[in-house]
């Protein structure tokens, strides 16, 4: 007797028999699948990571930007060009900051500009960096108002 494989004999040899484990296929495939799905994962992972990095280091370079702008802004910093001026409370040295002062196109103003930037010390190229322009009068306008007003 021959069994063909659409016949009814050979599909009730097959159920008698059974299967009792996975094919070494099957088993191959279930571990090159697993292993993609974990690939990817990691990569999710990794990306997130480095995206929580980015956005950290672009948050402290906001404040940091603005906090030297409000220093020459109140006086405390003199209003006068700048560069590579590191932070004294950066305690990792990778913190840098310039300030540029242009006229700023009227009579007594004057165009500050803040750069800070995030300079890791194996690279040294910026890996977050941000910069603020503001306007402002010119101080020294007001000492020559103050010295010409008290020699009358």
């Amino acid at each position: 007797m021959r069994l063909v494989r659409g016949s009814s004999e050979f599909r009730g040899i097959s159920a008698q028999l059974g299967r009792r484990g996975l094919s070494l296929l099957e088993v191959l495939i279930s571990v090159a699948v697993f292993m993609g799905a974990m690939t990817a994962i990691m990569f999710a992972l990794n990306v997130g990571q480095r995206a929580e990095v980015s956005a950290r280091l672009q948050s402290e370079a906001v404040l940091r930007c603005e906090s030297v702008m409000g220093e020459i802004v109140a006086g405390v910093s003199e209003a006068v060009s700048s560069d590579d001026n590191p932070f004294l409370d950066d305690e990792t040295g990778t913190w840098y900051w310039s300030a540029d002062v242009t006229a700023g196109g009227a009579s007594g103003l004057l165009q500050v500009t803040v750069v800070v930037e995030h300079r890791p010390e194996m690279t040294g190229e910026p890996n977050a960096a941000f910069s603020l322009v503001r306007y402002m009068r010119d101080p020294q306008l007001f000492l020559d108002a103050a010295i010409e007003g008290g020699s009358q």
